[in-house]
């Protein structure tokens, strides 16, 4: 099972995620890394915890269609290891789709208007957003047929809260575990959450407290990799 941090990049800074709430998005604690830099973040991180995946939301791309394209041509080109699946919002980032180790993630949230149907080839990675209903265009999710091999099941109201995780919404789409690596995120804050998700076949998590906080041993990661090559 693939365990993926994450981070959150709002005018080249990593902020805490609060719910979706992005009005109220501060800075990282300095007392988590020493620093909010984002590159500077993402070198703890790999040496720290070796990831394979590190999943990015850039909430400038998002918000406002603007990214620091030479940010991500460092960050991507000085790791070429890491695979880095980041949410640009409906951006164009036709600069940076010379990397094999970038995967621009859609989703739901900004899907108004998109019929994924006639974007199949293009998109391999897409994430169905949740705040209690799916955002966005609401008949994403039913377009089954047309979802990519990678699905993230982003549930936004448990991001950066005290909530235990809920897998209600997991349930809804085990079915689709077959055909599709189906991934979670939200509320994710242990290894007894992550061992859970394992038993139901979950490809992998995304997770930010878990990481920042400390609460999973390196064993943990070095095992579940050790796994995935098997």
């Amino acid at each position: 099972m693939d365990i993926i941090p994450v981070i959150d990049i709002f005018n080249g800074k990593v902020v805490t995620a609060i719910q979706g709430k992005r009005d109220s998005y501060q800075p990282v604690d300095l007392k988590l890394y020493n620093t909010i830099d984002p590159i500077e973040i993402i070198n703890i991180l790999i040496q720290r915890f070796k990831p394979s995946i590190i999943y990015i939301a850039d909430l400038n791309g998002i918000l406002y269609k603007d990214i620091n394209t030479s940010m991500y041509d460092f960050i991507v080109r000085n790791n070429p290891k890491i695979k880095f699946w980041v949410d640009f919002g409906k951006t164009d980032i036709h600069k940076l789709q010379k990397y094999q180790n970038l995967d621009k993630v859609f989703c739901s949230e900004t899907s108004k208007g998109f019929d994924l149907s006639s974007n199949k080839n293009n998109c391999k990675i897409c994430s169905l957003d949740y705040q209690n209903n799916i955002l966005g265009n609401v008949t994403l999710s039913k377009q089954k047929r047309y979802l990519p091999k990678k699905i993230i099941l982003m549930d936004l109201s448990q991001v950066g809260s005290t909530k235990n995780m809920s897998f209600s919404l997991v349930r809804k789409y085990l079915k689709l575990k077959n055909k599709h690596d189906i991934y979670i995120a939200g509320g994710l804050k242990s290894t007894l959450d992550l061992n859970r998700a394992k038993f139901l076949g979950i490809k992998g998590v995304l997770a930010t407290s878990i990481f920042i906080k400390q609460r999973i041993p390196k064993l943990y990661i070095t095992k579940e990799k050790t796994n995935l090559k098997k």
